[in-house]
């Protein structure tokens, strides 16, 4: 990943703009890890929060993404629903290959005995 520069997007707070990153699925790898690897690749560390809605990029990626995944599962309907609810956004203004990072993509996870959630 190479962060190329700050940037403000159109209705959004701060963004980080970065190379979208190529992945290759393991061969025992399901459709989903496609976009776990994806995340991964972006800078998420696999225990924060992460809002896949900040994460967005151009349709060529996201198609690429859904491309891989179908192989894994050739259900399209199942892999778009997936890609529908946890994968990035697309937006027409981002340049081609690059992914736009919202503030807030990742927060950081609860810690143990955090009594953030209680009730």
């Amino acid at each position: 990943m190479k962060t190329n520069d700050v940037a403000t997007a159109k209705n959004a707070t701060t963004i980080i703009v970065v190379d979208a990153p190529e992945v290759s699925p393991a061969s025992d790898d399901k459709a989903g890890d496609v976009l776990l690897n994806f995340f991964r690749a972006l800078g998420w560390n696999g225990d924060d929060i992460l809002d896949p809605c900040k994460i967005r990029t151009t349709k060529e990626v996201f198609n690429r993404l859904y491309d891989q995944m179908l192989e894994m599962c050739p259900d399209p309907v199942g892999v778009g629903m997936l890609m529908v609810n946890r994968g990035p956004g697309t937006e027409d203004y981002i340049p081609s290959g690059k992914v736009y990072l919202l503030e807030g993509w990742t927060t950081p996870a609860p810690k143990e005995g955090d009594d953030t959630h209680a009730a």
